[in-house]
């Protein structure tokens, strides 16, 4: 079972993977997706192995949240939607 949440703050909005953790009722979130408005758009960077923050060049900067969502959601270089330790 895998259940996707987010986390507002501000101008910007966390983009989280939760799956169920060793403990019973726990779970194990990972960051995936960092989305944030800066000049009039929406930026995205993405969560990398040092549990920080790159940009992400393949997402255009866009005025339309979904727009940005759903390249997110397609991910056609496999930058937010990967295997993760």
């Amino acid at each position: 079972m895998v259940k996707l949440t987010y986390e507002m703050k501000d101008h910007e909005l966390i983009l989280n993977e939760e799956r169920p953790a060793g403990q019973r009722h726990q779970w194990e979130r990972m960051p995936i997706a960092r989305f944030y408005w800066e000049g009039d758009q929406w930026k995205v960077c993405a969560s990398n192995d040092q549990h920080s923050w790159s940009p992400a060049d393949i997402v255009v900067p866009c005025s339309d949240f979904e727009d940005v969502l759903e390249q997110v959601e397609r991910d056609e270089s496999g930058v937010f939607w990967r295997e993760r330790d």
